[in-house]
């Protein structure tokens, strides 16, 4: 018998962009009539953890580029001992 492995696929940036604003947008529209004060909240919900994810992967990028700077500074004075 054979394994077969679930994998998902990699996921590109502007791929799950689209996907999360098409399922945002489909959310909000079906509460704006029904709901306008919690399609509100949830917009604002959303936009605040977009903002953080967003952020969060621009703060981690100069973490990443400090550390080699600062990795490519000590490789320099090693080798000029």
């Amino acid at each position: 018998m054979r394994k077969f492995r679930f994998r998902l696929p990699e996921f590109d940036a502007p791929g799950l962009w689209v996907l999360s604003l098409g399922i945002w947008f489909h959310i909000v529209s079906r509460l704006v009539r029904s709901s306008p004060a919690m399609a509100i909240t949830l917009a604002q919900i959303i936009g605040l953890s977009m903002a953080l994810w967003g952020g969060y992967r621009i703060v981690n990028r100069w973490i990443a580029l400090a550390r080699e700077a600062e990795k490519q500074q000590a490789e320099g004075e090693h080798h000029d001992r």
